[in-house]
């Protein structure tokens, strides 16, 4: 007997279990008759497990709602307080969730019994006249609750491919050699079934792998405006089949999070299903366990949601079919998450409908923030700023606040919770992994490390105030008169070395976020296509992240359009069409950068928010860059003069940069390790015929 029985259950579970043993004490009593009646004591089985005859007639006309083999003195005290023997709970869901008639709801009880005590295999083997069969077979359900042959015939299509205890996979088929006739097959009531009537929260370890129940906060957040398109289709109980719903949004803007507290709110669990999890198996498998994840969300009246569902028509355009075929079942209640670029998905047998997911603004995550920050939180800090810089939504938040009370109390123990804190989770919330198309960079120098004229420091505060305000200034009402976008985007040009990449840190560094810089040559690709995919990742991520877009060497992708030859131009000019609509829609800060202005396609210009170009430094700039390049632990002659260098030498800062780090190594040989004038009329030497310029 089950361990559950043996333990003593709680006092909840011998309230699920006195109703529905009610109903396995009668298919136990008819298995026992048919035994006397038909078979007779036999030597071999184990009588202990076995009521006498007399006893056997005695429960059929007075039953004591319970099984013989139920001993547990809680069980029978609550079976005996139980006013009506009639089934109730877990089995009258499941018999009219499924539809289920009498005769397949007796058989699925039948092959329930095993699952309960193991003796049941013996009489199973003793009742059908063979070792082997320690299953029930079809046809002895059949001989059991069928009174004439006429009905035995007509019950066989209860166990047709079609039926709802096979189609549904209520029952589990052990096999079916091609020797034994069809009625012979044997089967076992699902486990996932035996788990639901008990009340466990259970799924099978192959369906788990894929798919998990959402756990909900105390109090949930969703969008009520989503509740209001959702009810209508997913929440009443007018439409059979239901459609699917096609929740289209960007990934991580919590869609599965507000589905799951719809159906929260309307007491029903929601089943979360990850296709990408097992979309490498064979078609047979997958299907197998999409109709055992249904079978798990309509057994529940629960809800599904399913992720990743374009990579099932990727694999097969027939696979979808099948798939229609499952989804078409009375009692699903489903949502399949799409992506607004995915191609669009169409089931032949079910009606779709789609909607997009809200958008969570701005606003509503000020109100979230303030909502959830902890009593010992700063009055200082900036609700507005975090919200505009980072990623986050009423599903992840919890979690990040719980972080930055962490880093709190690793800073300061008796100090309040401070924007520091939030920051710093909030930073490493929002990271994404942008794999080998681009490179993530943590900002270190600032805007008194960045020595340029003072018309570009000026220009760089100008992007800075224009980030600050941009949400005061949108809610304004300029929202609604920009009509493609709200981002800033800024495109630095002008020659290498003159500070542009460090001034994209720069601004990520007074930002407070990370420089994600755009590796150009994982980008772009000579198969068609496939650089405006490259592009969609690095967008797409970048939304998600809250760190600045940094495109180096820009005109590489954002080269002008040519006149169409072939089809490599056509999609070349595709690419920047595609990169244009992107630019124009992203929400964050994006840089490009480039050596030469003339070169990026001119429908560009009036796209960027800012233009700024970059210069080689005068002669005051480059007398300074000269006096702060050199580290404190490195010791300069007095006779070296700056004045004269920054006068003589029309460099950049990358190359006093390269000078002084060259003119380091020579003092190495130095005692005294003393940069001398010597070393560093080498260095230039050296760095102009890099430049192929001999002299000054």
């Amino acid at each position: 007997m089950s361990s559950i029985l043996q333990s003593g259950a709680s006092q909840q579970c011998c309230d699920k279990l006195s109703l529905l043993f009610s109903e396995l004490e009668r298919i136990d009593l008819i298995l026992q008759c048919y035994y006397y009646a038909y078979k007779g004591p036999r030597n071999g089985l184990n009588n202990e497990f076995l009521l006498s005859e007399s006893e056997v007639l005695a429960r059929v006309n007075q039953p004591l709602g319970r099984p013989h083999w139920v001993k547990d003195e809680l069980l029978i005290k609550q079976a005996q307080n139980t006013e009506s023997p009639e089934v109730a709970g877990g089995l009258t869901e499941l018999v009219d969730r499924f539809e289920l008639t009498d005769f397949e709801r007796d058989t699925l009880l039948l092959g329930l019994l095993p699952h309960f005590d193991s003796r049941y295999y013996g009489l199973f083997s003793l009742l059908q006249g063979e070792k082997q069969s320690q299953l029930p077979s079809f046809s002895l359900a059949l001989t059991l609750f069928c009174r004439s042959e006429m009905e035995k015939w007509a019950q066989q299509a209860s166990f047709l491919h079609r039926s709802p205890l096979l189609c549904c996979l209520l029952l589990t088929i052990e096999g079916n050699k091609e020797t034994q006739a069809w009625s012979q097959t044997q089967f076992i009531t699902d486990s996932g079934v035996y788990h639901f009537l008990l009340g466990h929260h259970y799924l099978a370890p192959a369906l788990a792998q894929c798919a998990e129940w959402h756990r909900l906060p105390t109090l949930p957040d969703y969008p009520e405006s989503l509740k209001q398109v959702l009810g209508p289709v997913l929440l009443t109980e007018d439409i059979e089949p239901r459609p699917v719903v096609l929740l289209q949004g960007v990934e991580g803007n919590a869609r599965a999070y507000a589905v799951a507290n719809i159906f929260a709110s309307e007491n029903r669990q929601t089943l979360v299903v990850d296709i990408g999890k097992f979309v490498e198996s064979n078609d047979d498998i997958i299907l197998m366990q999409l109709n055992s994840i249904l079978r798990e969300s309509r057994m529940r009246g629960a809800g599904s949601i399913l992720r990743n569902m374009n990579l099932l028509k990727e694999k097969s355009s027939s696979f979808l079919n099948y798939l229609s075929d499952l989804l078409a079942q009375p009692g699903l209640r489903v949502v399949c998450l799409v992506e607004p670029h995915s191609p669009p998905l169409r089931l032949k047998k079910v009606a779709t409908l789609l909607i997009d997911m809200p958008v969570f603004t701005h606003e509503d995550k000020v109100q979230l923030l303030m909502t959830h920050l902890p009593e010992h939180s700063s009055p200082d800090i900036d609700l507005v700023s975090l919200s505009q810089r980072y990623t986050f939504n009423p599903e992840s938040l919890p979690l990040i606040l719980q972080e930055a009370e962490l880093y709190q109390q690793q800073r300061d123990p008796s100090d309040m919770l401070q924007q520091c804190d939030i920051r710093k989770a909030l930073n490493l919330r929002s990271q994404q992994s942008f794999g080998q198309l681009a490179q993530r960079i943590t900002p270190k120098r600032t805007l008194s490390d960045l020595l340029v004229s003072d018309n570009i420091i000026q220009q760089l505060q100008e992007i800075l105030t224009a980030i600050k305000y941009r949400e005061k200034v949108f809610a304004c009402g300029f929202k609604d008169k920009v009509g493609y976008g709200t981002g800033i985007s800024a495109l630095f040009y002008g020659d290498s070395g003159t500070g542009k990449t460090m001034a994209a840190e720069v601004l990520a560094n007074a930002v407070g976020v990370d420089l994600i810089k755009v590796d150009i040559s994982t980008v772009i690709s000579k198969y068609i296509g496939e650089t405006e995919k490259n592009l969609s990742r690095i967008f797409d991520l970048a939304e998600l992240d809250s760190g600045v877009l940094f495109f180096d060497e820009a005109d590489a992708l954002f080269g002008k359009r040519s006149e169409v030859k072939d089809a490599r131009d056509r999609h070349a000019n595709i690419e920047v069409s595609y990169l244009l609509q992107r630019l124009e829609s992203y929400p964050g800060l994006v840089i490009l950068s480039t050596n030469n202005r003339s070169h990026l396609d001119s429908a560009f210009n009036r796209r960027f928010t800012f233009i700024t170009r970059f210069t080689y430094p005068d002669e005051a700039v480059r007398h300074k860059m000269w006096q702060v390049i050199w580290p404190k632990n490195i010791r300069i002659a007095p006779d070296v003069d700056f004045e004269k260098l920054a006068k003589r030498a029309n460099i950049t800062g990358a190359n006093i940069r390269n000078i002084a780090l060259l003119a380091s190594f020579f003092a190495g040989e130095n005692e005294n390790q003393e940069i001398i004038d010597s070393y560093i009329e080498t260095a230039l030497a050296r760095e102009l015929a890099k430049m192929g310029r001999l002299t000054l």
